[in-house]
């Protein structure tokens, strides 16, 4: 668990003890009004994917914010079982769940919330059936159709018919609809995955099965169009807070979570190190950017420090003692490295929030 060190509200955010994740609840607000925005007016409504930042002061604005279902998505039953403790009355684990330990919680989680979960397999299915009978709750079910590249569900139309079927037929579930994983960034709002919902959600409908939610996650036309006809949901989480790897495709949102930093050493002319490293950033997808420096990149980073490459008036502008503002590249698994975020406004300290769903991985 992190040790933190709490500053007072009002604290300037320059003077948090480093590393700090940082946010800025004024950039938070623009991008959940800019993402929602689109879905409020648009043939689809949004799902926020809260594994993107595990906290739930950040779902309950954006639950607040129009265009929404009402509900949220999330990877895993303990992030399941935080968030519904946290007020979430709607919440759609997205990962298969066929151990009956993880169902076993699921069924927990639907104690006290709508808990919706897809199946790729009639054995599955009979499965979440027993345990759901058993522990006396419904399971709201997506049966999930496969992506054209994916590895997981089912493979034709005529396969999701039959796993619709056998749901239906199954007491303790409640079959809701279709799920997809979208081939991010490269479909379209016609791609091959939105085609292929609509095609096995046309062979139910033929078979006189009602299909209520036609969810996929959202690759960059879904998200900026407010999805497409025929598609009632769409799940996307990292628009809250943003990160480099989305920058390309989301010139409109802001990046509002930043890694303060501080210089602790400044050996040569061209070199600086941070005492900000992987145990503070994820780096599986790139090493963080450095923001609002000019001259200054991060070239490498160990466990616990960061190496700067100073070039230009950097070298003589930077010094032991400086703070330097880090853009993650994936904002998921750096939030999932903290317990808790420096929310601010106007450059001081508003609130600190609580990572609460942070480690949930199973």
């Amino acid at each position: 668990m992190e040790r933190p060190v709490f500053k007072a509200v009002g604290t300037p955010v320059e003077e948090l003890d480093t590393p700090a994740l940082v946010v800025d609840v004024g950039s938070v607000k623009h991008n959940i009004a800019e993402a929602h925005g689109a879905f409020a007016s648009g043939p689809s409504l949004l799902r926020p994917d809260v594994h993107s930042h595990l906290c739930p002061a950040i779902a309950a604005m954006q639950l607040d914010a129009p265009g929404t279902v009402g509900g949220v998505a999330v990877s895993t039953v303990g992030e399941a079982e935080v968030f519904s403790e946290n007020g979430v009355s709607d919440i759609l684990v997205r990962n298969l769940l066929v151990t009956k330990s993880k169902i076993v919680r699921a069924c927990g989680v639907a104690s006290r919330c709508s808990i919706t979960v897809v199946v790729e397999s009639a054995a599955n299915a009979n499965l979440l059936s027993q345990i759901a009978s058993e522990s006396g709750v419904e399971l709201g079910v997506l049966a999930q159709v496969k992506s054209p590249g994916g590895q997981i569900g089912a493979a034709s139309a005529e396969v999701a018919l039959a796993l619709a079927r056998a749901v239906l037929e199954l007491d303790g579930l409640l079959f809701k609809g279709l799920y997809a994983e979208s081939e991010f960034p490269s479909e379209d709002a016609g791609s091959n995955t939105t085609q292929t919902l609509l095609e096995a959600k046309a062979a139910l409908d033929n078979s006189g099965i009602d299909v209520p939610i036609v969810s996929v996650s959202a690759n960059e036309e879904l998200f900026n169009s407010g999805g497409a006809e025929g598609i009632t949901e769409v799940i996307a989480g990292a628009y809250a807070l943003m990160d480099n790897r989305h920058t390309a495709y989301h010139s409109n949102l802001r990046h509002a979570a930043k890694i303060l930093a501080t210089i602790i050493t400044h050996p040569e002319p061209e070199v600086a190190w941070l005492d900000t490293g992987q145990k503070a950033s994820s780096i599986d997808t790139g090493l963080p950017e450095v923001d609002g420096a000019s001259g200054v990149s991060l070239s490498r980073m160990s466990a616990e420090h960061g190496g700067l490459v100073l070039e230009g008036d950097a070298q003589n502008s930077l010094n032991v003692g400086d703070k330097v503002w880090l853009i993650p590249s994936d904002i998921g698994n750096c939030v999932n490295v903290y317990d808790f975020i420096h929310a601010a406004e106007n450059g001081a300290l508003e609130v600190v929030w609580d990572v609460a769903a942070r480690g949930r991985y199973s």
